[in-house]
């Protein structure tokens, strides 16, 4: 039985949107209100989006636009994360040389 995460749902979204986009796990930690980037990367490794630098962008492109629809509350008109990506860019950021997985 998989472990039920202590982390809110709106903070998981957050972690989970922001990765998918390309920041740092330290950048996440701030944004999402968490002590430490060993949380971010916990919160990762649990995730189907742990292998990010796997993914080609235009897959994680795909994936972040799927995160944010699951999230958009259709009777409010916005998203389930107490507002706190309302200016959130939807668009990914190409991964740096030293984060893409060597071929």
């Amino acid at each position: 039985m998989p472990r039920k995460s202590k982390h809110s749902d709106a903070t998981l979204f957050i972690v989970y949107a922001m990765w998918l986009k390309g920041h740092t796990e330290a950048t996440t930690a701030l944004a999402a209100g968490l002590q430490s980037k060993k949380q971010v990367a916990g919160i990762i490794a649990r995730s189907p989006w742990k292998d990010r630098a796997g993914m080609g962008d235009a897959a994680r492109q795909e994936q972040l636009e799927e995160l944010k629809q699951i999230h958009l509350d259709e009777d409010a008109g916005e998203l389930r994360c107490g507002g706190r990506l309302k200016d959130f860019e939807w668009t990914i950021e190409p991964l740096c040389k030293d984060q893409r997985k060597s071929r």
